[in-house]
């Protein structure tokens, strides 16, 4: 894959604030949620009162972290991403910056009591990934929370915007080599639930005819048996990691 640029995450629609206020209850809602609100326990159960989430697109995130009673400031490198979040969280303060320029440092002379990188480190290419890491650890305090979200390989390398997909084992190897010490690794998601419901999902719904209350009682029953937090490792749709900083 060649290098992504700001100009690949146009962000065209604000696309997380529309399936969340559609509510469509959705695979990829549900999931997202489960993630983000995991991210935002960890958070506010640290004490933290101030976060930095790098890479933060349409501020969809950082309205939840603000809604939990946290000061936020939210950082990304597209010029829609951060109008959008401008004018849908405006409680929170915006910057447009690239997280792996040591520039973007400058803009945080108070240091964070924790860090946030949801869903990001897939976007950054592999050989940037630890030298990323370091810059964004930067603005937060000694001692501070860090907590990342990012896909599993259970989960298959196929959007159009991933680099990589992560194992267990690589997400301590950056992080060790970022200086950064790993609390805890959750898994999120269960990827053996998700292919069973699809399995059955394409017979009630498909481009020649869809059976609504069938596929609709399919997705609630998924909703009402599976859980998306804390699931094993092996089979996981993707991680959540917290570390933190000597």
């Amino acid at each position: 894959m060649s290098e992504l640029t700001a100009e690949d995450y146009a962000y065209r629609l604000p696309d997380y604030w529309i399936v969340h206020e559609h509510k469509s209850g959705s695979l990829f809602e549900r999931l997202h949620q489960a993630y983000v609100s995991r991210a935002i326990e960890i958070i506010k159960a640290s004490g933290a009162k101030t976060v930095l989430e790098v890479g933060c697109g349409d501020g969809w995130n950082c309205g939840e972290m603000v809604k939990a009673g946290l000061d936020v400031v939210g950082i990304d490198w597209s010029r829609n991403a951060i109008l959008y979040a401008s004018m849908f969280v405006p409680s929170a303060k915006f910057l447009r910056g690239d997280l792996r320029d040591p520039e973007f440092l400058n803009q945080f002379p108070d240091k964070f009591d924790a860090l946030a990188l949801i869903k990001v480190l897939e976007h950054i290419p592999p050989n940037d990934c630890i030298s990323a890491m370091i810059n964004i650890a930067t603005p937060l305090k000694t001692g501070g929370t860090f907590v990342l979200t990012t896909p599993s390989v259970n989960s298959p390398n196929d959007p159009p915007l991933h680099y990589q997909h992560f194992t267990e084992e690589k997400l301590r190897h950056i992080a060790k080599e970022a200086g950064l010490i790993v609390k805890s690794i959750e898994g999120y998601g269960d990827v053996e639930a998700e292919r069973a419901y699809w399995s059955r999902m394409r017979w009630l719904e498909n481009s020649l005819y869809s059976i609504k209350p069938a596929a609709t009682s399919l997705t609630e029953k998924y909703h009402r048996e599976t859980n998306l937090q804390n699931t094993p490792i092996d089979r996981c749709h993707g991680f959540v990691m917290t570390m933190t900083k000597l």
